[in-house]
């Protein structure tokens, strides 16, 4: 499998378990206006919203996420991603999750420090849970 096609494959598998419940909706390649520099995390996660299929589509947002998702991958080393997610916390986001498919998975930073997942329920700060056996298809 192409590390294109397993990125692929986890951003839908990881944005329909978050838009599950219908508490929060996540946002795939949206980018955020930081202090005028534009960032574009995977995902972006906020309150559940209804979506306009009518309007024009918005990809920028100067509004911050409640959380902000990066999946690491062949062309970013962990330590980038570290770093977007600090910005992204200094900027109002409330949790960074880092995504690694490759150990199956993620770490979360957020005002009470990182934690490390990798099997059982992601609970994060936001009250969103996740399974972490299903984003990463190990069921």
């Amino acid at each position: 499998m192409s590390p294109s096609y397993a990125h692929s494959m986890l951003l839908i598998t990881l944005g329909s378990e978050i838009n599950k419940e219908r508490k929060f909706r996540a946002f795939g390649d949206l980018t955020l206006v930081i202090n005028g520099k534009d960032y574009t995390p995977d995902i972006s996660v906020y309150k559940w919203r209804k979506a306009n299929y009518l309007s024009k589509d918005i990809v920028k947002m100067e509004e911050m996420p409640l959380i902000t998702v990066e999946i690491v991958s062949p062309t970013q080393g962990k330590n980038e991603l570290f770093e977007k997610t600090e910005i992204y916390l200094q900027a109002g986001v409330q949790s960074g999750w880092i995504v690694d498919p490759q150990t199956h998975s993620i770490i979360v930073t957020d005002r009470n420090g990182a934690r490390h997942f990798h099997e059982g329920i992601l609970r994060d700060i936001t009250g969103l849970n996740i399974d972490i056996g299903i984003v990463f298809e190990d069921e």
